[in-house]
């Protein structure tokens, strides 16, 4: 049986003509407006078990218009969930993958 997380990635996946989308200023500053407004949205009361970190890192983020890459490390378990949920709203919003602030480095 498919975990139902990748089912769903793989639906949204297949709906969406990421691909025939320009990549220009305008279209990186309305992904980046949309991921701002899920982060608003997913973050909305206590932050439980997201770190200062994580956090300052994920402002620099959005501050910088969504153009630093990989550089939010989520470690707890609620913060990997955060950035699995961020992960499939971006994409079904039509953001790509690559476009994401989500990556570690392995120790």
């Amino acid at each position: 049986m498919r975990h139902p997380l990748r089912v769903i990635f793989l639906v949204f996946a297949s709906l969406l003509p990421v691909a025939a989308q320009a990549i220009s200023p305008e279209w990186t500053a309305e992904k980046c407006s949309r991921y701002a407004r899920a982060w608003d949205m997913a973050t909305q009361g206590p932050r439980v078990g997201l770190s200062d970190d994580f956090i300052a890192d994920h402002d620099a983020f959005l501050a910088s218009g969504c153009t630093i890459r990989g550089e939010v490390c989520p470690r707890s378990e609620q913060e990997r969930a955060l950035a699995d949920m961020l992960s499939l709203m971006a994409v079904a919003e039509g953001a790509t993958g690559s476009f994401l602030p989500f990556h570690c480095d392995e120790p």
